[in-house]
């Protein structure tokens, strides 16, 4: 830390003493004048300085080590105190912590709300105690953003007393009130995986943050709709909210679109209990909505997706993956209303087929990433229609589209999309072979191609693909060779259980 500030202080002062020493007309004044002073001053002599303006900045290094960088006649308690401020932020929370105890003027310029902002205790996790949180808390006005918070609820408050496998509410709840005290002016706050987050945290939330932006409560287990209330009563500014694996049903949702009209990102991933009235509630209050996940929502049908089509015009990114009971009409309607959608995640929806996706790339010629693993009943048909109709497509997913063959990368490569392509993912399409990888040798703009299981795939054929892209990742996999009949029969021959089988 205290090299860090010596190389920008010395960066600084080189620029300065160059543009001065230019400036002056007479060298010969300036070096006797520089002599005067440093004699006087007790710091050396000007020859050592001089040796700063025609050697490299390394030997200026040297020098500037010698030089005191605290204390009242030191060059760095000259400088502003923005300039200061602006050196400090290039430190992390170990070096601010030592660089607090220096002086009581670093531990001001160290403690300052600025460089408080974003916080990452991902390194400290097991370590931090509940009261420098509180403390954190304090200093952050503005803005408080904890990347990696899901330890610190989860483990334990105080690393010197060992917590129960189950405790109390009380400990996750002291702890987040304080958050929500300290911090009004609170936009973004991450708890994913915090598991002893409760409705009271929520509650607390919704009292306090008022300016709440972005919610992360995925993984929380205890969160209710008793949550999705509070929240719809307090923080009506809330633009993204994730409850995924959340326990949230119908009148959750409610109470939170209802108080909370101006979201734009919902994620409600593996939420068991989310239907079609909770799409409907969706698009029915929340107009401007622009992405949505209802992945893993089985009790989700068609007419749920339809109502959610027709209101939410704006939509530009769905995950309906793993929802089995979805089918072409879905699609068809999302495609007559929602032209600005742009990504579609379809795993394992096995009802989709080709007369689906062509609506789709007809109605949404905006589409740029897609993903169609296990869409089992989709055939080249599709890839044409893509091919023809969206320009702008760069990932698109096939694994385990059993009927995807040569013919329909041929089109792929041959249309729109061809100058954008960057990644395609072919796993388990047996029907794809070398001449595959020879046409997408000529796509400049792929930078990742997956073949894992492709039987008609050889290895010639990959390890001349490597050779002639070698800016191409190329993910293959190739199973073990099937060992030799006479292998075989003297393996049989040995046990003889499997001899009268």
């Amino acid at each position: 830390m205290g090299l860090t500030l010596t190389r920008l202080w010395s960066v600084w002062v080189a620029r300065a003493r160059r543009r001065r020493l230019r400036s002056r007309s007479s060298s010969q004044r300036s070096v006797a004048r520089s002599h005067s002073d440093d004699s006087s001053s007790g710091r050396g002599s000007i020859a050592d300085e001089s040796m700063f303006i025609d050697a490299s900045d390394s030997l200026w290094l040297q020098h500037t080590r010698e030089m005191p960088i605290l204390g009242r006649g030191s060059p760095v308690a000259s400088l502003p105190q923005d300039l200061l401020l602006r050196i400090f932020s290039f430190l992390d929370v170990v070096s601010l912590g030592r660089a607090a105890q220096v002086s009581r003027r670093w531990h001001d310029l160290a403690l300052h709300g600025s460089n408080w902002q974003r916080v990452d205790l991902f390194e400290f996790q097991m370590a931090i105690e509940g009261y420098v949180v509180e403390q954190m808390s304090k200093r952050t006005l503005s803005l408080f953003l904890l990347s990696s918070l899901s330890s610190l609820f989860s483990s334990s408050i105080s690393s010197s007393i060992p917590l129960p496998l189950f405790p109390p509410p009380s400990y996750n709840y002291t702890l987040s009130r304080k958050f929500c005290l300290n911090c009004p002016h609170m936009e973004k706050l991450i708890l994913s995986k915090c598991v002893r987050i409760t409705d009271r945290s929520c509650e607390s939330l919704s009292k306090n943050c008022l300016n709440l932006l972005h919610l992360n409560l995925s993984s929380c287990r205890s969160i209710t709709n008793k949550s999705c209330e509070h929240l719809g009563e307090g923080c009506n500014r809330l633009e993204h909210i994730d409850l995924s694996y959340c326990t949230v049903s119908l009148e959750g949702v409610e109470q939170l679109v209802k108080g909370c009209p101006g979201l734009r990102h919902i994620i409600l991933t593996y939420c068991r209990e989310i239907d079609d009235a909770s799409l409907k509630l969706i698009g029915k209050n929340c107009k401007r909505l622009l992405s949505l996940d209802i992945k893993g929502c089985k009790r989700v049908s068609d007419r749920g997706v339809q109502a959610l089509s027709e209101d939410c015009c704006e939509l530009e990114s769905l995950s309906v993956s793993n929802c089995d009971t979805l089918t072409d009409a879905s699609l068809k309607k999302v495609a007559a209303h929602c032209h600005s959608l742009r990504i579609l995640e379809a795993t394992s929806c096995s009802h989709f087929s080709d007369v689906g996706f062509q609506a789709l790339a007809t109605g949404c010629n905006d589409l740029q990433r897609m993903d169609l693993e296990e869409c089992s009943l989709i055939t080249d048909q599709t890839l044409s229609s893509l091919a023809l109709n969206c320009p702008n497509l760069q990932s698109l997913a096939l694994s385990h589209c059993e009927r995807i063959t040569d013919n329909g990368i041929r089109h792929l490569v041959g249309g729109a999309c061809f100058e954008t392509l960057q990644v395609l993912e072919l796993d388990n399409c047996p029907l794809i072979t070398d001449h595959t990888l020879e046409m997408l040798r000529g796509c400049v703009t792929l930078r990742r191609l997956e073949i894992f299981d492709c039987q008609m795939v050889s290895r010639n054929g990959i390890h001349r693909l490597e050779r002639l892209r070698p800016d191409m990742k190329v993910h293959a996999f190739f199973p073990p060779q099937t060992p030799p009949p006479a292998a075989s029969q003297q393996a049989r021959t040995i046990c003889k259980c499997c001899t009268l089988l």
